[in-house]
């Protein structure tokens, strides 16, 4: 097992070498990696993925060109609705399978793995803490009050965030935040801290579809059609920037290398075209 991670960390450095003459911008995606619903960078050379729910509970470590390096299959989790993960600063993954389209799932979770498992075995078995919205009290909630519906998670500040994703009839564009302590996640008592309204058109738009931190310590929120810099103050959150993408995709999952290059996975979609990889530079 020691020899495939040393050898996975070698071949990424390799790539990532290789990719500083040139800074590529897109890269096409496996076919694994259909419905890459999350992402996460570890270190500066090599990525985690997953699909999303109904797929295999798999994680797929990826080289920074997207090229899946191995596989490690969560054996004790389904993929019910894996959404998004991220990671803290102690060596520990997190899997928000948290996705709700019709807001009428009762049992949400959030696993938590170990990152070396995941590099250096075939198989790992999760922490699995119990995840609900104390706002729910109908399932399905009415579509009116459609907030509880989430495809984002981040670790930032010794705390684990969640951003829902608005689905209200009519839309008002309400996202709603949810964070707790990383210790206290055998409890499951999410609080509700703040609202973001990111826009009022609609889901397809103005939704949050996945969340991360940067280098920076700002929080970045992404949308199929843009991505959105968030800052913290004494109020709380709030927007500071935004990037309009100039073609709309299923953008899906959002990481941040400490040097602040952010990656950027879409799903494949039959019209809007192949599942990619892209990065950017941060700024």
């Amino acid at each position: 097992m020691k020899k495939r991670l040393f050898l996975c960390f070698i071949l990424a450095l390799l790539f990532n070498h290789s990719s500083q003459a040139q800074f590529r911008k897109s890269f096409r995606l496996s076919h694994k990696l259909h419905e890459i619903s999350g992402l996460e960078c570890i270190g500066d050379s090599l990525l985690l993925a997953h699909n999303d729910g109904g797929n295999e509970p798999i994680i797929y470590v990826l080289n920074l060109f997207g090229s899946i390096l191995k596989e490690c299959r969560v054996f004790n989790a389904k993929n019910t609705d894996w959404e998004d993960l991220t990671k803290d600063k102690l060596g520990n993954l997190y899997i928000a399978d948290i996705g709700n389209n019709e807001n009428k799932r009762k049992k949400l979770r959030v696993l938590k793995l170990s990152i070396i498992d995941i590099l250096t075995k075939d198989s790992a078995s999760a922490e699995i803490y119990p995840f609900s919205y104390q706002e729910q009290t109908e399932f399905p909630a009415l579509p009116q009050n459609r907030y509880f519906d989430a495809e984002s998670i981040l670790y930032f500040n010794d705390n684990l965030w969640i951003f829902t994703k608005c689905r209200t009839l009519p839309f008002d564009g309400k996202s709603y935040v949810y964070t707790i302590k990383s210790e206290n996640l055998k409890s499951g008592n999410w609080k509700k801290t703040q609202e973001l309204i990111p826009g009022t058109k609609s889901w397809k738009t103005d939704s949050f579809t996945s969340a991360t931190i940067d280098n920076k310590e700002q929080i970045l929120c992404l949308t199929y059609n843009r991505l959105i810099w968030l800052t913290t103050s004494e109020i709380g959150l709030k927007i500071n920037k935004t990037k309009r993408f100039i073609r709309y995709n299923q953008r899906e999952c959002i990481a941040v290398s400490s040097t602040g290059i952010i990656y950027i996975a879409n799903e494949g979609n039959w019209l809007l075209g192949k599942q990619r990889l892209r990065r950017y530079k941060n700024g």
